[in-house]
C-alpha cells in the first residue's frame, strides 16, 4: 500500500480547512447554477427553433379531423335503431338456442334411463362424486382431491411435516392430532380458492340477471352501481367459515395439550371466556383514554385560570372565539 506523501499528510489545521472549504463550497458553487439572464434569454431561443410549431395550418388539420371523428362516431336515431334491433335479434337467438324441443327432451329422457340403469358400484361412486368439486373446503379427505384442484400433494406431505416438526408427536395419538391440525390449517388455505368460486359464482348470476338496456339512464346506473360494490364486498360466507376452521384448529390444540398435561390444560383462545376477557380489555383501555382526556382537559383549564396566553390561543383557535377588549 503506497504511504500518502507530505503533501497529503494530516496536520493539526486540516479539519479547520476542510470546515472552511465545506463552508465556502456554495458560495463558490452558486454562479455555475444561477438562473441568469443570458440563460433564459437562451432558453427563449431554443424554445423559438424547436422544429414542432403549432401553425394555423396545422390547428385547422387538427379541428377538421376532430370534426370527422364526431361525425363518424356520433350517435345517430338510425345507429340507436340499429342497436336496439341487434339486441332483440341476439335474445331472440338465445332463447331459441336453448328452446326445449321434442327432440330435446326424447334426449334427455334417455339419458335419465341409461343413468338409472348403470350399475352402481362402490368404484362408479368414488369416480363420480368429485364431478361438481369446486374448492375442496369441506371434503372428507385431501388426498383424494388434490390432482382435481392442480395442488401437489408433496406440498401437503411438506406442509405436515413442519407441524410435526414444531410440536414433535411422541405416540401415535398426538401424531394422528397433529396431523388432523396440519390437515386444518390446509384446509384453511383453501379458503381463498372458495372466496374466488362464491365470488365468480355471484357475478354469474348478477351479469345474467342484467337484462340489456341500451342506452342507461344515471339512476339505472346507479342502482346497477351499487349493486355490484354490494356483492364485491360480501364477505360473510369467508369469514364464517374462516371461524369455524379456526374454532376446530383450537380444539384440536386444546386436545393435544390436554394429552401432554394429563388433563385439562386450560388451554383457551379462541373461546367465549377469552372474547369476554377482550371485550373486558377493550372496555378498560376506553376508559382510561376518557381519564387521560379528562386529566388534560382539567389541566387545560387551570392553564388559562393562570393566564397562560398559550392555552388561551389553542382554545380559541378550536373554538373560533376572541377575547373580550379589557
Amino acid at each position: 500500500m503506497a504511504q500518502p506523501t507530505e503533501k497529503q499528510a494530516l496536520t493539526p489545521q486540516s479539519p479547520a480547512s476542510c470546515r472552511a472549504n465545506i463552508s465556502a463550497a456554495p458560495a463558490v458553487n452558486q454562479p455555475r447554477y444561477d438562473f441568469t439572464p443570458a440563460r433564459r434569454q437562451a432558453l427563449d431561443e431554443a424554445r423559438k427553433n424547436r422544429k414542432f410549431v403549432m401553425t394555423a395550418a396545422r390547428m385547422a388539420a387538427l379541428r377538421k379531423a376532430t370534426a370527422a371523428n364526431r361525425e363518424n362516431f356520433r350517435l345517430t336515431p338510425a345507429r340507436l335503431r340499429a342497436m336496439r334491433a341487434n339486441g332483440r335479434k341476439m335474445q331472440r337467438a338465445s332463447v331459441e338456442k336453448f328452446r326445449m324441443t321434442e327432440a330435446r327432451r326424447r334426449a334427455n329422457a334417455e339419458n335419465i334411463r341409461k343413468a338409472q340403469a348403470a350399475p352402481r358400484t362402490p368404484e362408479s361412486r368414488a369416480r363420480s362424486r368429485f364431478n361438481h368439486l369446486q374448492h375442496g373446503l369441506n371434503v372428507r379427505s385431501l388426498e383424494e382431491t388434490m390432482r382435481r384442484l392442480h395442488e401437489n400433494p408433496r406440498d401437503l406431505e411438506a406442509h405436515a411435516q413442519r407441524f410435526a416438526r414444531v410440536f414433535a408427536p411422541a405416540d401415535p395419538a398426538e401424531a394422528k392430532v397433529v396431523r388432523e391440525i396440519a390437515d386444518l390449517a390446509w384446509r384453511r388455505l383453501r379458503l381463498f380458492k372458495a372466496q374466488a368460486c362464491w365470488e365468480a359464482g355471484r357475478l354469474k348470476k348478477f351479469f345474467e340477471r342484467a337484462d340489456f338496456v341500451q342506452p342507461l339512464d344515471a339512476e339505472l346506473t346507479r342502482m346497477r352501481a351499487m349493486a355490484l360494490l354490494g356483492l364485491l364486498t360480501d364477505h360473510d360466507k369467508f369469514f364464517d367459515n374462516e371461524r369455524r376452521l379456526t374454532a376446530a384448529i383450537e380444539r384440536q390444540l386444546r386436545m393435544l395439550t390436554r394429552l401432554r398435561a394429563g388433563g385439562d390444560a386450560n388451554f383457551r383462545f379462541y373461546s367465549y371466556e377469552t372474547m369476554k376477557e377482550r371485550r373486558r380489555y377493550l372496555e378498560l383501555e376506553s376508559e382510561r383514554l376518557k381519564l387521560d382526556e379528562e386529566e388534560r382537559t382539567w389541566e387545560l383549564l387551570e392553564r388559562i385560570w393562570e393566564g397562560d396566553p398559550e392555552a388561551i390561543a389553542r382554545v380559541e383557535r378550536a373554538f373560533g372565539a376572541t377575547r373580550p377588549a379589557s
